[in-house]
């Protein structure tokens, strides 16, 4: 009767091609992870612009995250608060909409943000979005390339109610 089994050669071989695997596989997996946390913040930066339309339209003014009803994903209004992954500030100190990271993300390390601004011109239904990050190549571009998409206006807005 003859054994049936595998060769150590056999054995090195399969081990070899299962390594080559993984170390392919699992950094484009944790990176996708963190493409899937980067996510939210173009979801909440969308829904605060359609709010703002919303009030821009019916007021002829813009309104601040309270008055236009937006909370963040972490159910603030009128200050800050952070879900797993983001801190929303509702200051509107220099930008309108802010989302800071709390985490690393990919080549987009810890305090990277995500802003909006707008511009409406007194008496005017027509409210211009701009909407970038403090690390366009590495967390805007990388990271949440719809994000930049947000915006109609090329013309950076530098803080509320003013344009460049």
């Amino acid at each position: 009767m003859k054994k049936q089994g595998f060769s150590i050669l056999e054995l090195m071989v399969t081990v070899l091609i299962l390594g080559v695997l993984a170390a392919i596989a699992v950094p484009k997996l944790f990176g996708l992870f963190d493409k899937s946390k980067a996510a939210e913040i173009a979801l909440a930066a969308g829904t605060y612009i359609k709010m703002q339309d919303t009030y821009v339209s019916e007021h002829v003014k813009a309104g601040s995250w309270q008055s236009i009803g937006y909370k963040s994903p972490a159910g603030n209004a009128t200050g800050k608060a952070s879900t797993s992954n983001f801190t929303y500030d509702a200051a509107q100190t220099t930008y309108n909409w802010t989302a800071e990271a709390t985490i690393s993300l990919n080549e987009c390390s810890k305090g990277k943000k995500w802003f909006i601004n707008h511009f409406l011109e007194d008496g005017s239904h027509d409210i211009k979005y701009w909407a970038s990050s403090d690390d366009v190549g590495n967390c805007m571009n990388a990271l949440t390339p719809n994000f930049s998409k947000l915006s109609n206006t090329a013309t950076a807005i530098t803080s509320p109610g003013q344009a460049e």
